[in-house]
């Protein structure tokens, strides 16, 4: 696979990995390493089971702690929905700044 990341020509992948407090990954997504990280967030999270010995199998996280790469509206939405409670810093880039001139 050949990928652009951050305007580089990579021959490569990206893993996308939900790991648990120890580091134990729980999900893994592979993809092409053209692909932004937030895009990778849903397949990664809907991939998360854990099978219980008795009963239906936990499909859902309850927290999310990520980088501000994350930090969409997008994102954050889904995860209300799930009710997924989330640690992302806000991205500066995502912020509206003040136009105003000054001279």
């Amino acid at each position: 696979m050949i990928g652009y990341d951050g305007n580089k020509k990579v021959k490569g992948i990206k893993i996308s990995t939900l790991v648990d407090a120890n580091g134990r990954p729980l999900s893994i997504i592979v993809s092409p390493a053209n692909i932004h990280d937030s895009k990778l967030y849903q397949p990664t999270i809907d991939g998360f089971r854990i099978k219980l010995s008795q009963g239906r199998p936990v499909t859902r996280p309850n927290i999310i702690i990520a980088d501000a790469a994350y930090d969409t509206e997008e994102i954050r939405e889904y995860n209300r929905n799930r009710r997924i409670k989330t640690n992302i810093p806000v991205n500066k880039r995502n912020t509206k700044k003040n136009q105003t001139w000054q001279a």
